[in-house]
């Protein structure tokens, strides 16, 4: 079964669902009706990024791949390079939590990463026994070099589709992510000490 195949298949009875919850004259919803529109738009998005991502995947991974080698850089690595830039300054534990890596391990990634030239420490203001964490000149090179290789891949698997149909996709995305922003950003304030997220979609 080809793709596009699959991917009618697969969103058939999603679509039909979607449909039936914004019924024409319907007013005003339900909570859980609401809800119920959120989760399926949310599966729609899934399937939907799974099924572009089977595009792409081998580009991008291809071009991560390169770099790492190029870099001499492990996967957790280059995680960590990125939560830097997104999140900078982190202690070592705010790292450990954002990567998934224990306490000890991101100990050991930092001090890997501080060596290297691509993170360094500065003092913590309100911790003077403690170290803050964030990305050198070399390591913000790092993840913007990675940052136009991933663009670089969609460039390529797009390139011969209507412009107006990635126009559209664009849009649509780009006003995701701002509610996701809005979101993360809120979320953030409202915890004393935590750093908001860099918005850069």
């Amino acid at each position: 079964m080809c793709w596009e195949t699959l991917f009618k298949a697969e969103n058939s009875f999603m679509l039909a669902t979607v449909k039936e919850a914004r019924t024409p004259g319907m007013q005003f919803e339900s909570t859980d009706q609401t809800e119920q529109r959120r989760m399926l738009a949310a599966t729609r998005v899934g399937r939907s990024m799974k099924t572009l991502h089977r595009h792409i995947s081998s580009q991008v991974m291809g071009a991560m791949q390169e770099q790492l080698q190029d870099e001499d850089l492990s996967f957790s690595q280059m995680s960590a390079l990125h939560q830097l830039r997104a999140y900078a300054p982190l202690s070592v534990g705010g790292l450990a939590e954002r990567t998934g890596l224990s306490l000890p391990a991101a100990s050991h990634l930092t001090d890997r990463l501080v060596v290297r030239g691509y993170a360094q420490r500065r003092e913590n203001p309100d911790d003077r026994r403690a170290k803050l964490l964030e990305l050198t000149e070399r390591g913000q090179q790092i993840v913007d070099t990675m940052d136009s290789r991933f663009t670089d891949a969609y460039r390529v698997t797009l390139q011969q589709v209507n412009p107006q149909a990635i126009e559209a996709a664009a849009d649509a995305i780009e006003s995701l992510l701002r509610e996701l922003f809005a979101l993360e950003a809120a979320s953030a304030a409202a915890r004393p000490g935590c750093p908001v997220p860099e918005v850069n979609p």
